[in-house]
């Protein structure tokens, strides 16, 4: 009975993946749109993790866990079809048409500017290769403080440059690697892919690149590489740097344990009954640390779950993007939220349509790129996802003050 309850949720879920997806296509008219970078990422990575389930030592699935993804989509999908019904009806535009415009100046000049303080930085911390990977480096690198802010500056520079890079522009990539260097010695993975995918997502939106089969597998190929070089770092710091059948093979379930922990970190605390519950200052926590920092309160709110469990092969404390919003909510607070948070996605892109800004472009692709990984967990909690924003807008201030007519991508994909 129990499977075919479990095979009943699956296709269910597939079904309202199918359905969903139609209709967002079809009242938007492009694929990208918050929904879609929410649900088909987790949709892939479920079946994933699905397939390994029970295999080479992963805990079973539990297939309720599901559900909460099958009510979330549809919770974050009522305010995209809401909007895109009243522009329809009132004949505004769904979609903006974005070409070709040059970098910003001044972001070059400020790019510069942090690619040389943290190269200071580096020189000032550096005492050997195996530190690189320690796990205190990376916060102390740039964690915390002046350092943690300069590298959340960094991103949507990063996401820009990435957008801006082509044949006719190519000493962009003397930006774009600095600041990418920058990223991966945090040693937090997401925010090495967040910026980057923004940028790629900012290129397809606009057609600066066709999305292809052979993209997808750079793609793909280029994290794998991230991933499998951070580890090798690590073995190397372990004292262990042959790279044999062995390591390769615990580094490839590694990576699979990486893709399937906010999943089967889900799974197991529902079928747990959600020991690791927590209050609704978790999901607000930017704010209240700001705050906090404002009235000069040094007590902040970490939301980091402080639960592992043992998905078979390793510890995770991720529990998926709506998993997340659960275990620290109840029912009503999990609807309004949800509401909220699409409701947010979908002003930021009629302020795209409305604005046809460089800069709003950079916010909604990277906050896009926040809900791509929504298989892994909630990043609406980070200081980032209110900080890369409001940096994003302080640097088309500052361009508009300089050069007033650099920062502007109209219809035409001429600055004005």
């Amino acid at each position: 009975m129990g499977d075919v309850q479990d095979v009943l949720i699956l296709l269910s879920f597939l079904l309202e993946v199918a359905v969903l997806l139609y209709i967002e296509v079809k009242a938007w008219k492009t694929l990208y749109t918050p929904l879609i970078f929410l649900m088909l990422p987790y949709t892939v990575i479920l079946l994933i993790s699905i397939a390994i389930s029970g295999n080479w030592g992963f805990v079973d699935f539990y297939y309720p866990s599901i559900l909460f993804w099958s009510v979330g989509l549809f919770l974050f999908s009522i305010p995209s079809f809401s909007l895109a019904y009243i522009l329809q009806k009132k004949g505004i535009p769904l979609n903006s048409t974005v070409k070709d415009c040059t970098m910003p100046k001044l972001v070059s000049v400020i790019s510069l500017f942090i690619i040389l303080l943290f190269a200071w930085r580096f020189k000032t911390m550096y005492t050997g290769v195996t530190m690189i990977g320690d796990t205190d480096f990376g916060e102390e690198f740039s964690g915390r403080g002046f350092w943690g802010h300069l590298r959340q500056f960094s991103l949507p520079i990063l996401t820009m440059a990435i957008y801006f890079v082509d044949r006719k522009h190519k000493w962009i990539w003397f930006i774009i690697i600095p600041l990418f260097i920058v990223a991966l010695l945090y040693q937090v993975l997401g925010w090495v892919i967040i910026p980057c995918l923004a940028g790629i997502f900012m290129r397809l939106y606009t057609g600066k690149t066709k999305l292809k089969l052979s993209l997808l597998l750079y793609v793909l190929v280029g994290v794998s590489i991230v991933f499998l070089g951070s580890y090798v770092m690590s073995l190397v710091i372990a004292g262990d740097s042959e790279l044999d059948n062995e390591v390769f093979a615990f580094i490839c379930r590694n990576f699979i344990h990486y893709l399937t922990s906010g999943t089967l970190g889900f799974s197991v605390d529902m079928q747990r009954g959600y020991p690791d519950a927590g209050g609704f200052e978790l999901l607000i926590a930017q704010i209240l640390n700001i705050g906090k920092s404002i009235v000069g309160d040094k007590e902040m709110v970490i939301a980091i779950n402080p639960f592992f469990y043992n998905t078979g092969f390793n510890l995770t404390n991720v529990r998926t993007l709506f998993g997340t919003i659960f275990i620290n909510s109840n029912y009503l607070i999990f609807v309004i939220y949800v509401l909220f948070l699409s409701c947010s996605m979908y002003l930021l892109k009629l302020a795209t349509i409305r604005f046809n800004n460089i800069f709003v472009y950079v916010c909604y692709f990277f906050e896009c790129g926040l809900l791509f990984m929504g298989w892994f967990d909630s990043y609406f909690a980070t200081l980032a996802a209110v900080e890369v924003p409001v940096m994003s807008l302080v640097l088309m201030a500052l361009c508009r003050m300089c050069a007033p007519k650099t920062t502007i991508i109209n219809t035409t994909g001429k600055c004005s």
